[in-house]
């Protein structure tokens, strides 16, 4: 998986504090992070569609991670976790038969207000960008440093993370947020582990949680990197 520290959060001038209409793409086993980047491939019908619509427009959509319980309804509407990641289409890459290969660059976390009904084969929602809550910056300092000793450890055993961008993660005056953001992406593990990382507003809580889940895929819990899309 590419790193990208670059802000899209505060920066971006599209990312308002509501958004309407928004295209969302729920899948079972992906979470998106503000400012990194997610390949996806595109192959059914109705984000054929969605992913159609978007490159016409502002290219933005919404990647949800299905709720427990969803596989019944899959191709209904299943149940999604209200915390979503905003992010915006930057490579498109047409294939036969109207799939695509995309990467998702991440701009904000969202949080699910009211799903639209609509004659749409894809769902679109109303959406909050979620804020973060600050945290005091001695603790926060001490559980970063605790979350780069344990990456430092476990990066060469992730594939998709090469050491020359994962110096950035490292750097001193890094943002915080995003250098969380960054390794929480990058680290193996279960979606729903991922998905409280995403829907934590709390950067010093979140910290810890990270801290949690480096300690365990250091410790040999989980067997390796977890597929993304």
């Amino acid at each position: 998986m590419d790193l990208d520290t670059a802000s899209a959060n505060d920066h971006d001038p599209r990312a308002a504090a509501a958004i309407d209409d928004l295209p969302i793409f729920p899948l079972p086993n992906a979470v998106l992070f503000p400012n990194t980047l997610l390949p996806l491939h595109v192959f059914e019908p109705r984000y054929q569609q969605l992913l159609q619509r978007i490159m016409e427009g502002d290219k933005r959509l919404a990647i949800a991670l299905l709720a427990p319980g969803w596989e019944p309804d899959y191709y209904g509407a299943p149940p999604i976790h209200p915390v979503m990641g905003l992010g915006e289409v930057i490579s498109h890459n047409q294939l036969s038969g109207g799939r695509s290969n995309i990467l998702v660059r991440g701009l904000a976390r969202v949080r699910l207000v009211q799903e639209h009904h609509t004659a749409l084969e894809y769902r679109t929602v109303r959406a909050l960008i979620e804020r973060t809550r600050a945290a005091p910056n001695d603790g926060l300092a001490r559980h970063l440093a605790t979350v780069r000793q344990l990456f430092a450890h476990v990066v060469t055993r992730i594939p998709q993370v090469s050491l020359d961008d994962a110096e950035v993660l490292f750097q001193e005056g890094s943002d915080p947020e995003q250098v969380l953001d960054a390794i929480a992406s990058a680290t193996p593990g279960p979606s729903a582990r991922k998905q409280a990382l995403l829907e934590e507003r709390c950067v010093e809580q979140r910290a810890l949680l990270l801290a949690d889940l480096l300690a365990d895929v250091a410790g040999g819990t989980f067997g390796g990197a977890t597929g993304e899309s």
